[in-house]
């Protein structure tokens, strides 16, 4: 499409105004809030991203879980940078956007990152259910956890065509009589207004069949891995209870506990649990008087270490997910439901901008939230991508760190 020229003219006070001019005080006004806020999340989201997608891929081993965690992290890169500073152009340019090319590429593009990242998670959620409440049964392999990723991303790019039809340079009015300028929105055909309605109801649709899908999903993982933990502390603590009655003591060693506990201490006061864990493995082939020494000595002691280190991992795993899926929704929601108002009922989009101020386009462009979050949820939650990062910058600023085995 053509663009419209820039025109000026004499306002209200004689002044004569160009639309850059006019562009400029309008960004001045409503746009410096969202500008910022989108600035942060590109810089945090595209170094978060990057880090977890070299740190996943490279120092973990092959699993599920990381297998999801890369292909996110991948989406997520694209979306801070790429898809986000597309966005700061727009939003700058929003009465001077003249490139219909590059319009409907990047509205191509955002809705592919945005679309991707949230069906991703409504596969996880899937595979964290039958992980956790169907150990028994056919688990999703590795192999079928990448085929799953890039049919995600085939059914996102599908979805995503409309974009092509739908976006287009259109001229925009301003407040000034005969002052108008160029934006990158949807196409004021009725053609194109009418499948833009249709297409931000399938996506609304989606989505909230996807959000009550992992609600219901990751309820059962919850309650699933209640009964596991509640299972193996029961069990456990039956065993202590033997250990201490000495069933479980053999002949040649008649000592009581609390003295095969005070030997114990003596011989490692400084070693902590994991670490004891960890040399108890490594001697058991190495010296027959320990072997039956040792694992009574852990069971009195800490009797639960192993069980609870296992179930700690998948439970944080599980929560890693959960609160990526959460924030992710709680971003492309709000989204989804304006630009709904917006096609379906105008005149209340506008009240609705009105009273939300310099809000409205942060909260339109709210699904960029996902993107960034998820790296800052991988560092607070798992532990081992902590520690890599600290091992990566030791070895490229030559700081001194200790290498500890940690479990994937």
């Amino acid at each position: 499409m053509d663009s419209q020229p820039n025109v000026s003219l004499s306002n209200s006070t004689g002044s004569v105004i160009s639309i850059e001019q006019f562009e400029f005080q309008e960004f001045l006004k409503d746009d410096i809030a969202v500008v910022i806020y989108l600035i942060f999340l590109c810089f945090v989201g595209t170094i978060g991203n990057g880090h977890a997608f070299i740190i996943y891929h490279v120092r973990y081993k092959p699993s599920n879980h990381r297998t999801f965690v890369v292909w996110l992290a991948a989406i997520d890169f694209v979306a801070c940078a790429v898809s986000a500073p597309f966005e700061i152009v727009d939003i700058r340019h929003g009465y001077t956007f003249n490139s219909g090319a590059a319009c409907k590429c990047f509205r191509f593009i955002n809705h592919v990152v945005s679309i991707a990242s949230g069906l991703m998670l409504g596969v996880i959620a899937v595979e964290r259910y039958r992980k956790a409440c169907c150990p028994f049964g056919r688990q999703i392999s590795e192999r079928e956890a990448s085929i799953a990723c890039m049919v995600t991303v085939g059914v996102s790019i599908l979805l995503s065509t409309a974009s092509f039809y739908l976006y287009d340079v259109a001229i925009k009015l301003t407040d000034i009589p005969n002052l108008s300028g160029t934006d990158c929105t949807v196409g004021a055909s009725d053609g194109q207004q009418s499948v833009f309605r249709f297409y931000s109801l399938v996506l609304l649709l989606i989505s909230t069949v996807i959000f009550i899908l992992c609600i219901v999903a990751y309820s059962f993982v919850g309650k699933s891995l209640y009964k596991q933990m509640r299972f193996r502390q029961s069990a456990q603590l039956k065993n202590v209870q033997k250990t201490l009655s000495g069933n479980s003591v053999s002949s040649d060693n008649k000592m009581s506990v609390s003295s095969l506990r005070h030997k114990m201490v003596i011989e490692k006061p400084e070693a902590s649990s994991s670490q004891q864990i960890h040399d108890e493995e490594s001697s058991m082939y190495s010296d027959k008087n320990k072997v039956t020494l040792k694992p009574l000595q852990q069971s009195a002691k800490n009797p639960m270490v192993p069980g609870k280190k296992r179930l700690d991992r998948t439970r944080r795993i599980t929560l890693m997910f959960l609160i990526a899926t959460a924030v992710s929704y709680v971003g492309y929601l709000p989204n989804l439901i304006i630009l709904v108002v917006r096609a379906a009922r105008p005149s209340a989009y506008l009240y609705l901008q009105a009273g939300l101020g310099m809000l409205t386009p942060v909260l339109l462009r709210g699904y960029f939230l996902s993107n960034v979050t998820n790296p800052l949820v991988y560092c607070f939650v798992d532990d081992r991508f902590r520690h890599e990062c600290s091992l990566l910058y030791s070895k490229i600023f030559q700081f001194p760190a200790k290498r500890k085995p940690l479990a994937l």
